[in-house]
């Protein structure tokens, strides 16, 4: 499932999820940030990318709920 707390868009399945929905939305790979970052994640950056995540079917969570996402992966 694809998850945004309305800023980071992660998966809680995988990161070839995480990029198929990315693609799908029209996000380009520098919106990414890897393990580097701390955990796999785009960055949705104004009103429109959080619109297009939720349009598509990203669940708004918390960002605690972010942050135990990026624990297990």
């Amino acid at each position: 499932m694809i998850l945004t707390d309305g800023v980071h868009l992660v998966s809680d399945e995988s990161e070839e999820e995480l990029h198929r929905f990315a693609r799908k939305i029209g996000l380009t790979r520098r919106r990414f940030h890897g393990k580097r970052k701390g955990h796999a994640h785009y960055d949705l950056t104004g009103e429109w990318t959080k619109a297009k995540a939720l349009g598509a079917g990203a669940l708004m969570v918390s960002r605690r709920r972010i942050a135990e996402v990026a624990r297990r992966h």
